[in-house]
């Protein structure tokens, strides 16, 4: 009796630990994401390059763009590339921008990720290249993001999101929402949105 009451215990203590360490896989995933893109605006201002990122599911990569080709190139640095796919780790990119009260920024090119912008990478749903997800301006500036990094539905997600000129920075999804309503009442004292 006593040997079962045990053995219960140490199953629920051993689940207890590897959800623990889930969740800080996935807070993980999304400091990293947000630390790479900080890293890539560096990059950006120090070569006075575009950059890109794109988000495919589990992993994500960065990209160069050559002005004078019109094309993109991976960055072949090991800080710039990500795959946590074995990890069962997904990044899936929502709109820059939602407020409870339904105010809501996207930018208008990467609607469903198939606009065209000058040089495109990937594939796009129908076929054709499509755009970045974020792309990563010389001056510094970034496309407003939010990207969310999920382990499951038992799992609590994070977001790395951008409001373009702010530093990039991961936060609890629970979180988003208040972030949001601040910039929406901010954007609504300078006129931008209603």
């Amino acid at each position: 009796m006593v040997v079962t009451i045990i053995g219960i215990l140490a199953s629920v203590v051993m689940l207890s630990a590897t959800d623990i360490g889930r969740q800080r896989a996935i807070r993980a995933e999304a400091d990293r994401l947000a630390l790479a893109v900080e890293l890539a605006r560096d990059e950006a201002r120090l070569r006075n390059a575009v950059w890109g990122l794109v988000v495919d599911g589990g992993a994500y990569r960065f990209r160069s763009y050559d002005q004078a080709r019109d094309e993109w190139h991976d960055v072949e640095r090991r800080e710039f590339d990500a795959d946590a796919t074995e990890d069962d780790i997904e990044f899936v990119v929502g709109p820059a921008f939602e407020s409870t009260d339904g105010l809501r920024a996207e930018l208008a090119w990467n609607e469903g990720g198939g606009g065209r912008q000058p040089g495109t990478v990937g594939e796009g749903t129908d076929g054709e290249a499509r755009s970045p997800d974020v792309v990563i301006y010389p001056g510094g500036e970034v496309t407003p993001f939010r990207i969310t990094v999920s382990g499951g539905e038992a799992y609590p997600a994070w977001v790395a999101h951008s409001d373009g000129i702010q530093r990039t920075r991961a936060i609890a999804e629970a979180d988003v929402a208040e972030v949001d309503d601040d910039l929406g009442d901010w954007l609504r004292q300078e006129g931008l949105a209603q």
